[in-house]
């Protein structure tokens, strides 16, 4: 049994634990079929994840999945999800009858006593005794154990990507506070409060400031705002509103026109250095 928590606490996700527990139900438990159905808005529905290894119990998770089974009063399922300490086998089934289940177990999987999902098992001959019941009560309360864990792992691996994603977003944030020219209203909208000294004005002869023209050059490239952004370290509302700027200082029609008129610039200023 530790070999088998270990396989389940091995698993990368919910759906993958589940076709793990339903693979045990079979190797271990003398079962034909197995399949872990979920419960959620009033039916039992089979998760669209990977096809399960056994190709038996994976017809049959299609067909819940093309055809939840409703939950209906006074069933065994229904009592299962309602209180699964006390229920028993006398109840009719409707799961069993809508999947013509033959010698078949239904198990709850709760972790917290609260029914999250079934394990159903069956198998084609052979009465189910109270032994079956009972390996397969140990195999769903294995996979509700196994369950909390995996779930925890994958919050915690949304919430590193959070944090990362938050790190790089300060980070650029930092970098526009740093390096974003500064500007003082004019006439003409915005203008560099300190322009560079004449002999440092660059390929544009003064017309752009440093960081649009690297924004202008990327353009050049073919480069995507979100690129250009990870490129420089900014986000790709800043780059959009050095392109906008790009496009009225060029009097470009569109960033393609503003990439095509930057070049000309460029080129005709070299050529008035080198003249």
């Amino acid at each position: 049994m530790p070999l088998l928590y270990r396989r389940f606490r091995a698993s990368a996700t919910v759906a993958q634990l589940f076709a793990a527990a339903a693979d045990a139900a079979r190797e271990l438990c003398g079962f034909d079929r197995a399949i872990v159905l979920v419960v959620g808005g009033g039916a039992l529905t089979a998760d669209d994840s990977d096809a399960l290894p056994d190709a038996e119990s994976d017809r049959l998770r299609r067909r819940v999945q093309a055809a939840p089974v409703m939950l209906a009063h006074s069933t065994l399922e229904a009592e299962l999800i309602r209180d699964p300490r006390r229920a028993t086998s006398r109840r009719p089934s409707l799961l069993a009858q809508s999947l013509e289940l033959a010698q078949f177990a239904i198990t709850p999987i709760a972790p917290d006593g609260h029914a999250l999902a079934l394990l159903v098992a069956d198998r084609a001959a052979g009465a189910v005794d109270d032994l079956d019941h009972a390996a397969l009560a140990t195999v769903a309360m294995m996979t509700g154990v196994a369950l909390e864990h995996v779930v925890l792992h994958a919050r915690i691996a949304e919430v590193s990507a959070e944090l990362t994603h938050l790190t790089s977003s300060a980070q650029a944030l930092m970098s526009e506070v740093l390096q974003a020219p500064l500007t003082v209203p004019t006439a003409r909208g915005g203008g560099d409060a300190f322009p560079p000294p004449r002999a440092a004005l660059g390929t544009t002869g003064g017309l752009l400031t440093a960081r649009e023209e690297q924004i202008a050059a990327l353009l050049v490239e073919g480069r995507s705002n979100r690129e250009i952004g990870e490129q420089l370290l900014l986000s790709s509302e800043t780059v959009k509103d050095y392109v906008m700027r790009l496009r009225r200082k060029l009097n470009a029609a569109n960033r393609v026109d503003a990439a095509s008129r930057y070049l000309r610039l460029t080129q005709a200023q070299g050529a008035m250095i080198s003249g």
